[in-house]
């Protein structure tokens, strides 16, 4: 306890000093990492969220950047917007399944993916971290590594943001892409711009696995957005330094053999497949919206 006491502490007076030295500017979104006599000058430009104590006993994080505003948010992210929805609880119990198999607490990596395009990966992907967030004692992050579409960026109105791709070329750190997400406890990291590096290219540097390391010590769960699996090989780079995978699977749209086809190639990788998650599901009661169903993973043939 005394040390969380004195790096809060430290943060407090930081951030009381930086704001009398210059005044705020609500458009800034710098960040710092470690403690706060660490900060740089212009830090005191927006509200400091201090995450302390992480799970995995790294330094205190202190974030600075300017929270994502509610309206941002997309209507998609039914968790946020109608959290008393039917939908919202759909969402909640696929929390469930993925806290009942993490007894002990530990981190949690989850990649969230799909066979195809337009099966509702990235929508998915989001309100589970959003009801992964509403459990106030968990550090939760968001993470877009869908680096082509950066579906999650545009969900969030972040796109020309930095992101994951600046922290691989060494730009920047995670500190300095971390960006609160309306929750306290709740961080988005973006995709960031490629540059003229490919994908392929980006996520085969070895920085990729110490990035990976640190989310697992900063947060308690992350949920990764990834390219479809059908489509492009990314997944096959990220998901092994991942603990397990989600796969959305579109009721009544996604063709069994393509599936199985995926199923196979992720288990070729040696990645654990947590299971999967039905989406496109009508509910009469939830007025016909997409209802999300979680499943066991469909078994190699």
């Amino acid at each position: 306890m005394g040390r969380i006491a004195e790096a809060l502490k430290r943060a407090e007076q930081e951030r009381s000093r930086h704001l009398a030295e210059q005044p705020a500017d609500p458009a800034a979104a710098v960040i710092a990492a470690g403690p706060a006599e660490d900060l740089p000058d212009n830090a005191g430009k927006a509200a400091i969220h201090s995450i302390v104590d992480p799970p995995g006993g790294a330094r205190p994080f202190v974030v600075t950047a300017v929270p994502v505003q509610p309206t941002s948010i997309h209507p998609g992210v039914v968790v946020f917007h109608d959290p008393a929805s039917l939908i919202a609880e759909r969402f909640r119990a696929v929390r469930t399944r993925l806290l009942t198999s993490n007894p002990s607490g530990a981190p949690r990596l989850h990649v969230v993916t799909s066979s195809l395009p337009g099966e509702g990966k990235t929508t998915t992907a989001a309100n589970l971290a959003f009801s992964l967030a509403e459990l106030r004692h968990l550090r939760v992050a968001l993470i877009d590594c869908d680096l082509r579409q950066r579906g999650l960026e545009k969900m969030l109105g972040l796109e020309q943001h930095p992101g994951f791709a600046e922290v691989i070329r060494g730009k920047h750190s995670l500190a300095e892409v971390c960006i609160p997400l309306v929750r306290p406890n709740l961080y988005f990291i973006p995709a960031g711009e490629l540059g003229a590096t490919t994908p392929s290219d980006l996520l085969s540097c070895e920085r990729v696995g110490t990035l990976f390391r640190e989310f697992g010590e900063r947060f308690n769960y992350a949920i990764i957005d990834t390219p479809p699996v059908h489509t492009v090989a990314d997944i096959g780079l990220i998901a092994p330094m991942c603990h397990s995978v989600l796969m959305v699977i579109r009721m009544n749209a996604t063709p069994e053999p393509v599936v199985r086809r995926c199923v196979r190639m992720l288990q070729a990788n040696g990645t654990p497949i947590a299971g999967a998650i039905l989406a496109g599901e009508s509910d009469e009661t939830a007025g016909g919206a997409s209802m999300p169903v979680v499943c066991q993973a469909p078994e190699e043939t």
